[in-house]
């Protein structure tokens, strides 16, 4: 299994842990079955994130954040 598949079976499992609301999480990696528990959703989203920055990283692209800005206009 390469760097990349292991990559996306991770951020597979956490998207599927965000969506259900669970704090635990299994990894299966080069054989190797992990545990981890997150403290809360957020920190589940900072998970994917950084896979889909490491991700990026290694298919040579950038991502991008762009983080908007509401103003009323008062």
């Amino acid at each position: 299994m390469s760097a990349i598949d292991e990559l996306q079976a991770q951020r597979t499992a956490l998207v599927a842990a965000r969506a259900s609301g669970e704090l635990w999480v299994v990894f299966h990696t080069g054989g190797t079955r992990r545990e981890v528990r997150y403290r809360s959703i957020a920190e589940i989203t900072a998970a994917i994130s950084a896979i889909d920055r490491d991700l990026a990283e290694i298919q040579g692209r950038r991502v991008t954040t762009i983080l908007p800005y509401y103003n009323k206009g008062l």
